[in-house]
């Protein structure tokens, strides 16, 4: 067998190997959703705002002529300032069904970090908790909703074979429309709303930077004290954002309001996957495009990706009332048939029981991995 080697990108061309790995990877695999070449680019684009609050490393690896493993090796800078920590990640990982490649990746990142001066390796996070994230573990018979991740079950073992253990679960819920909720959920969502003066809208995308400014206050005010979360820079906010005017349904974006005060938000989004899946080489051109604009017509899934509820409005369940006006407007629309909250941290009672009470069912669970470089 020809040796594995590894290499660190160094020009366009080991870059565009690095996009394109995983179209050989999940060939036969039919529930692989190819991603938009043009959004991993733009997440690898050294100019991208993430790239001011980290450093990173690319590594390729090759067997003979062959591109058979990819990853990322992240100092979270800013992650790290944030908790106190000197811990580094790992992401967009990626390789054939074989041990001795993953153990060269595995051992060129670590290599990598520990130059950083980091004690600590997590991961896979394709850049950090706020983008992709999590292997999964559980769930593989259903093809990922948009901004999810998927992978071979063999990845798994890949992970325990170098030494990595489980650090969080990550878990996704899913419940079909249309949805009859209990009547004790109804009753208090009335009360509350009447008690504390609640009133909701949808996004408005004529003022659009302000909708963004409003999210971005509540977001990073909301996911503070949330395991593994790190604010984004206002930059950073503004570049993820921009992407979703275009093609979100501000039916399924909603603020609610206590007093006139922005107090919460929950986004529903289209499930696009249904759309990329029928993009094949993962290029909008020259029939992507269209595909992806006409999206209402092919997509009968969403997913509610983020929520954020403002410190000193929580305890009155604006959590659950969030979650049932957006329920309520996805049912109206007469376009989703089934809804995916995702990710919710395993211990996060606070968000688990209400979902499970509201009919939600787990259905697919994300690990995230760690292993000590000390």
């Amino acid at each position: 067998m020809e040796k594995i080697s590894i290499h660190p990108v160094r020009n366009s061309m080991e870059k565009k190997s690095f996009v394109n790995l995983p179209w050989n990877i999940y060939k036969n695999d039919p529930h692989w959703v190819p991603p938009l070449k043009m959004a991993i680019k733009d997440q690898l684009n050294p100019k991208h705002p993430f790239y001011e609050t980290a450093q990173t490393e690319l590594f390729l690896a090759k067997q003979d002529k062959d591109i058979v493993g990819r990853m990322m090796a992240i100092n979270p800078i800013a992650y790290n300032k944030f908790h106190g920590t000197n811990v580094g990640f790992f992401g967009f990982y990626e390789a054939i069904a074989s041990v001795s490649v993953s153990k060269e990746l595995f051992k060129a990142a670590e290599n990598w970090l520990k130059e950083q001066g980091l004690e600590q390796i997590m991961g896979p996070f394709n850049l950090s908790s706020n983008y992709e994230a999590g292997l999964l573990v559980d769930g593989f018979d259903d093809p990922p909703q948009v901004m999810m991740t998927y992978n071979p079950r063999y990845y798994m073992k890949h992970l325990e074979e170098n030494g990595y253990t489980k650090e969080k679960d990550l878990l996704a819920y899913e419940v079909d429309y249309p949805v009859t909720m209990p009547e004790v959920i109804v009753k208090i969502a009335e009360r509350a709303e009447k008690k504390n003066r609640i009133t909701y809208r949808y996004l408005n995308k004529s003022d659009f930077e302000g909708e963004v400014d409003r999210m971005l206050e509540i977001y990073n005010d909301a996911w503070e004290k949330n395991w593994g979360f790190v604010p984004m820079t206002e930059k950073e906010f503004r570049h993820t954002a921009k992407d979703l005017k275009t093609i979100v349904d501000e039916r399924l974006v909603v603020f609610a309001e206590v007093d006139g005060e922005a107090a919460g938000f929950i986004v529903g989004l289209a499930d696009l996957n249904q759309v990329f899946k029928k993009i094949p080489n993962g290029s909008l051109f020259p029939t992507g495009l269209y595909k992806l604009l006409t999206f209402k017509k092919r997509v009968s899934r969403m997913r509610v990706p983020t929520m954020g509820v403002k410190k000193k409005f929580r305890k009155i369940g604006l959590e659950t009332l969030l979650y049932r006006k957006c329920q309520l407007n996805a049912e109206e629309t007469g376009i989703y048939k089934t809804c995916e909250a995702s990710w919710i941290l395993e211990d996060n009672i606070e968000m688990n029981k209400p979902l499970i009470r509201m009919g939600f069912n787990p259905y697919k669970t994300y690990r995230i991995y760690s292993k000590s470089l000390v």
